[in-house]
């Protein structure tokens, strides 16, 4: 049974209360009578809403992924750079007064 302007009702009532947004972004769309899309719509509108940086959180936790598998590469250039074969012969040889 499908009312004509529920999903206005919904997403003002989501907007005014987080109690109200909490049960959108955190039931399964078919248990608030959405479509797949204006559940996934009406959830990213709620975290826009509830919580201000979600684009900045977002887009960091992207980049923190890519530079995450990068890791491997990176320790092993920190390794090299710290050791060098030629200052360690050199440190041998130093004399001590």
């Amino acid at each position: 049974m499908k009312q004509a302007g529920r999903p206005a009702k919904v997403r003002a009532a989501m907007l005014e209360s987080n109690d109200v947004a909490a049960v959108i972004f955190h039931s399964r769309g078919f248990l608030v009578c959405f479509n797949a899309k204006t559940h996934s719509k009406f959830r990213y509108d709620t975290m826009k809403s509830w919580v201000s940086d979600v684009n900045k959180r977002m887009t960091d936790s992207i980049a923190h992924r890519e530079l995450a598998l990068k890791f491997d590469k990176i320790i092993g250039s920190v390794r090299t750079s710290f050791y060098n074969p030629t200052l360690a012969a050199k440190a041998s040889t130093r004399v001590r007064i």
